[in-house]
Formats: structure tokens, sequence, C-alpha cells
């Protein structure tokens, strides 16, 4: 069930009803057969034990066309997950933190050509470490651009990257998913004493980058990210779940994460509970995820731009509502239609990038440029993002579709099982 006031802020004047998506021609099939394929796919999810639980909302020109909770909150129990529980984000953060940019960006105060280090002194003098393990001094800081493309040089621990994760480790870099007592400053001092993997604007990688923006709206902002995503984005779209540092009260209202059982990161290999900090194996690079999933309820954890938001389905669909829209909802503008544009057009070329052949990268977004490649339903222009903790949105521009899933299953959640659900929605018959 979807919360009563997000689905009539939804709706607007219409009505919850499934009609009207066959007469696009990416979308052939009828609304029950559709509806159907979605719900098999989710079915299959849970009762193949990929997930105890998962929570979907779809949107077609801001009206749900597919809304379906199936399952538990967690392995053994016995309540439902539902759209109105809490979420970790994680990555998803990073589109948030995006839009919050730009409004800077619109209004002004920061430029996508200026060096960070403009708001961030502690970037200055940056390294670049080879391969071989030797450093070189960096030709220049990074700039805003370059920190909201993922090709300023930074990277992850969980990227596993040789040399630099070795750095990452020593100087006890975060990626913004453990460490609960690490301010801001400490972060963005202990990132910035660490090599970059590259010289800035000479190649992709996932990375740190979106907590270095956090970092500059803060400096910019003069208060926390929190504090200006809730006064610029939240308030205006009527979003009232989103929050870094959540209240010991709301713990009950969290979804509890779980990991694969198997550290192949494959589907139907079960899953078990992650109660304190473990590291949690990514198969995609070889490399290991620290996760603390009780970091949502520190009252001192630094706001990550990159990993640390949590809050409902319903209300990231607002948010994803609002970049299909160009800006605006309900009579609300957060950015200017040509900044949306910007926001969401990918800006990184031919650059390899996380998710593989047919997708480029925009300021803070994935997007497709080839879906043949991509082997996705999603048409050329559809961009969004995951969470490692289980998350993951698309919208897709060509048919003013918006789709959001959230589980709790760490790693797989964001693609392999996400993935399934959303490209059943596509699927032909």
């Amino acid at each position: 069930m979807i919360v009563r006031r997000h689905l009539f802020a939804l709706l607007g004047a219409g009505a919850l009803a499934a009609g009207g998506i066959s007469s696009c021609p990416a979308l052939a099939r009828t609304p029950e057969a559709r509806m159907a394929k979605v719900d098999e796919a989710v079915r299959g999810l849970v009762e193949g034990r990929s997930t105890p639980g998962i929570a979907v909302l779809i949107l077609r020109e801001g009206r749900p066309v597919y809304s379906r909770s199936m399952g538990t909150r967690e392995p053994g129990g016995t309540a439902p997950i539902a759209d109105t529980d809490m979420f970790r984000f994680a990555s998803m953060t990073k589109a948030v933190t995006s839009v919050a940019a730009m409004i800077l960006v619109e209004e002004g105060r920061i430029g996508l050509d200026e060096p960070v280090s403009r708001y961030l002194p502690a970037f200055s003098n940056l390294r670049v470490r080879g391969a071989d393990g030797s450093d070189t001094q960096a030709a220049r800081p990074p700039t805003i651009r370059e920190v909201m493309t993922h090709t300023a040089g930074f990277s992850y621990n969980f990227i596993n990257r040789p040399v630099i994760v070795d750095a990452y480790r020593e100087g006890r870099v975060t990626d913004g998913l453990d460490q609960p007592d690490v301010t801001t400053a400490e972060a963005m001092r202990r990132l910035a004493l660490a090599p970059l993997g590259y010289q800035p604007g000479t190649s992709w990688e996932y990375s740190l980058a979106t907590d270095v923006l956090g970092g500059v709206i803060e400096q910019v902002t003069g208060g926390t990210l929190g504090a200006f995503v809730t006064e610029r984005i939240a308030k205006p779209l009527r979003i009232d779940s989103w929050v870094f540092n959540a209240p010991e009260a709301a713990r009950s209202r969290f979804v509890p994460v779980t990991r694969p059982g198997q550290p192949t990161g494959t589907l139907g290999t079960g899953y078990v509970p992650v109660a304190t900090t473990e590291g949690v194996p990514y198969p995609a690079t070889r490399g290991t995820a620290t996760l603390d999933p009780n970091r949502a309820f520190s009252p001192v954890a630094y706001h990550s731009g990159g990993a640390g938001m949590s809050g409902t389905l319903g209300d990231y669909a607002r948010f994803a509502q609002m970049l299909l829209n160009e800006g605006e909802l309900d009579g609300a503008r957060v950015l200017r239609a040509e900044a949306v544009r910007q926001l969401t057009t990918n800006a990184t070329g031919t650059m390899p990038t996380l998710r593989g052949p047919g997708w480029g990268f925009s300021l803070g977004l994935g997007v497709v440029t080839d879906p043949a490649a991509a082997k996705t339903g999603l048409p050329s222009g559809s961009y969004g993002w995951g969470g490692i903790y289980g998350t993951q949105f698309w919208v897709d521009p060509t048919n003013r579709v918006v789709g959001v899933v959230m589980t709790q299953t760490a790693v797989i959640g964001s693609g392999p099982i996400a993935n399934v659900v959303r490209e059943a929605f596509y699927a032909p018959d």
C-alpha cells in the first residue's frame, strides 16, 4: 500500500489506473500483462531466496501503474515489508547531492569549472599514484564538474583499485558507510592525504567524489548538507522522511540489512543478517565494502553526499518525478529545466563506467547511451542509479516512466535484484 498522502500527490487529479500505458510503442503489452510480468519477477526473487522482501513503485505520467511490496522485512520474520518502511539509500543519495549542487550553480554560488580547492583547501596539493606505486604531483586540483562526473581521480575502498586501496586503508579513508564518529572535516582531510588514481579529467572511476561535493556544499552554505537538502529539495517536494542522522526512536521503521548467503553475489543463494560492522564482498571488483547499518542512527556521522541518506520509497519517487518533470512537481520548482537537462545528459563520452557497455555518466547519474549494448529495455537517454544497501531508481523520459525498487539486501539488491524487476517491466511478450 502506498502512503495515502503520497498517492494523492502523485496522482494529481487522476485516478489510480493502469490504463494508457499500452499506447506507448515501447510498452506495447497490456497493463495487466505488464503487472503480471513484474509480479512474477518480484515473487521469484523473494521465493527464490534472493532477498527477504522487496518494495516496488513504478509511475507513468506521475500515476502509479505498479505498486507492490512482497516478502518480509527480515529473515525469519513475519512482518511484511512495506513502502512506508525506511530504507538506507546509500548511493541513491548521490542524485540528491547533485541536485543540491546544481541549485548552487544556478544561483552562481559555485561554478562547474572551478577547482574544488577553492572551497576545500585541503585538496590544493594532491598526488597521483601510478601502477608501480610511485607518486607524482597532480597537474591541478579537480574541478566541481569532474567531481560530479567521477572523473576527478578519487576511488572507493570497495572499488579495490590496486595501490590506491592500500593507501585508503592505511589512511582510514571511509566510504561513508562506516566509521560513524567521523566528521566531514576529518573525512575530507583523510581523503585529501591519499593519492589520486589518475590525473583529474583523464579517466572515470566510481568514487568518493560526491562526498567531496557534499563537503563543498557545506562550505558554501555554512550548514550541513542535510539542512540544505531539507530546505531546498525536501520541503518544496513535500518530502518528510529523508534523513542523514535518524533518531534512535526511528530504528523500528528501518528495514534490517542482509547480504547474500554466498560471496559470489549471485541470485538465489539465500541471505544472512548484517547487524553490526561487517566487510561484505563486492564481486564486481573483488573488493570489500565495509558496511555499518547502525551508522544511520549516529547523531554525529558526517552527511555523506554519496551514501548517507535514508527515507521511504514514496518520497524518493517524488524526487525522481521532479527530475522527469524537468525540475518541477505540484507547482514547486526545485531546478530550472535547462539545469535538469544538463544534470541528466551523458557528460563522459565513451569512457567506461561502472555499469558497463551502453552506459555513460552525467553530472551524477548513469545514463543509457546504447540500450542494445547495455542489454536493457530502457530507451536511450534514460537515467538513474542504485545504492549498495539494495536500492535502485530509474527515469525514462521517452515513456514518461519513473521506477523505484527498494530492498535492504546489500550489493545484489541494487544491481541483480533491481535489474530483474526493471527489465520485467520493459520485457516484450
